[in-house]
């Protein structure tokens, strides 16, 4: 009985969860605009997401390949370890994202407001960074789009 009760109540919070973030992605293809949503791991591959605002927003290991979030508002948004090849991310405000371990490659990020983002371990490779703002950016151990590694963010301690 307890078993089962178990199953149950494991089978049920698992589908409150879902549902919750599945609120919050309808929420974003209505709207396109969801403050503090957690879209973790979800597929918006090919979205057309211009001008949407997602500010404060998880998007951790989301597939973003090919979205276009032109002009989005996207302050402080997690992208870590987000797959975003080929986004389209022009004027977007982006000011203390966090690209950790992110894929940007080919992404296009001309005139974007990047100012104070974490890139650790970021692949930035071909990307087009054309007029972006990166006053504070972090960048250690990132591929940057020609592929160089660069490490100029990196807090190196001796002991």
């Amino acid at each position: 009985m307890k078993r089962t009760i178990l199953v149950f109540l494991s089978f049920w919070l698992s589908t409150i969860a879902w549902a919750f973030n599945q609120a919050h992605f309808d929420r974003l293809m209505q709207t396109k605009r969801c403050l503090e949503c957690d879209l973790a791991d979800m597929n918006l591959r090919n979205e057309n997401l211009k001008g949407a605002v997602l500010v404060d927003s998880n998007l951790q290991r989301a597939n973003l390949w090919d979205v276009d979030l032109q002009i989005a508002f996207l302050q402080r948004v997690n992208f870590q370890r987000a797959y975003l090849q080929g986004a389209k991310l022009m004027g977007a405000d982006m000011r203390s994202a966090s690209f950790q371990g992110a894929d940007l490659r080919g992404a296009n990020l001309e005139n974007a407001n990047l100012q104070g983002a974490n890139f650790d371990g970021a692949n930035l490779e071909k990307a087009q960074l054309t007029g972006a703002l990166m006053l504070g950016a972090k960048l250690c151990n990132t591929v940057m789009p020609d592929g160089h590694v660069e490490y100029s963010g990196c807090i190196l301690t001796g002991q």
